[in-house]
């Protein structure tokens, strides 16, 4: 059953509305347009944008067969992508950290534990930094081994290992990882690191919105990973779309290019 109207309505009914899934083309091709954007009183609330309306379906997707029963998260801000998980997967049992260190973060953390009390789900949000609080933390709340991590705190190269190593020491065998923002950040180098320490593998996932990725050990991968292929597009599909692109953004050139083919077919 989709998330999305209970997710949107969390907020709503605490008077903060949703701005999710717009298109960038309508908005002068801004790139943080499709993002969830959190409103109160005619301004953003926050600079943590939350995650894509397209990437709440994928974590719908995500969650179909697969039902981890312990969930961290690294990076809440105003606890979009954290409510959403816990929605996607109501078994598992999730906590949340935050560095704090984003506009209205805090606050955001507080909204998070307000909102898991007075639904009943079994969400915490806590303040705390990746990496050096992780372990802390987890023993504080005496968490199960962790079955799936998502990672989007600070987006660095040289973050990305730190905050899965944090995570990997108190992880299940199979543990399941999925890093935001990989692609718009250029973290792909991260997520080598990551697996050339680690023996898993890892996609990058085009069909979402920020282009995240996906760590798993191939020895146990989840049936998600069958259940999210279509997340994942080919080469030749992003050779063929990347050419499409850059020949309407230099439509002009590429009608001139088109045209100089033709004059040396004939003369051929």
């Amino acid at each position: 059953m989709p998330i999305l109207p209970r997710l949107v309505s969390l907020y709503e009914s605490r008077g903060i509305d949703i701005a999710t899934g717009l298109n960038p083309s309508h908005f002068d091709n801004f790139p943080s347009t499709p993002f969830t954007w959190f409103l109160k009183d005619g301004e953003s609330l926050t600079n943590g944008l939350g995650i894509a309306l397209q990437e709440i379906y994928f974590l719908e997707c995500l969650f179909a067969r697969f039902r981890p029963k312990s969930t961290f998260v690294i990076g809440n801000s105003l606890g979009w992508s954290t409510l959403a998980i816990v929605l996607a997967n109501p078994e598992s049992r999730v906590l949340a950290i935050d560095a704090g260190f984003d506009r209205f973060s805090r606050d955001g953390v507080d909204f998070t534990n307000r909102v898991a009390e007075e639904e009943g789900l079994t969400l915490r949000a806590v303040i705390g930094k990746s990496p050096e609080d992780v372990s802390r933390i987890l023993a504080e709340a005496a968490m199960p081994a962790i079955e799936f991590a998502f990672i989007d705190g600070y987006h660095s190269v040289e973050q990305l290992p730190l905050d899965f190593r944090a995570v990997s020491a108190h992880a299940a065998p199979g543990c399941v990882y999925l890093f935001h923002d990989v692609a718009t950040f250029n973290l792909s180098a991260g997520l080598e690191r990551i697996a050339a320490e680690s023996g898993l593998r890892w996609q990058l996932l085009h069909g979402t919105t920020s282009g995240m990725a996906i760590a798993y050990d191939p020895a146990r991968a989840p049936l998600a990973i069958e259940d999210i292929t279509p997340f994942v597009a080919s080469e030749a599909a992003l050779a063929i779309i990347a050419d499409a692109a850059w020949a309407h953004r230099h439509r002009h050139l590429a009608r001139w290019r088109r045209s100089l083919r033709k004059r040396l077919a004939r003369l051929r």
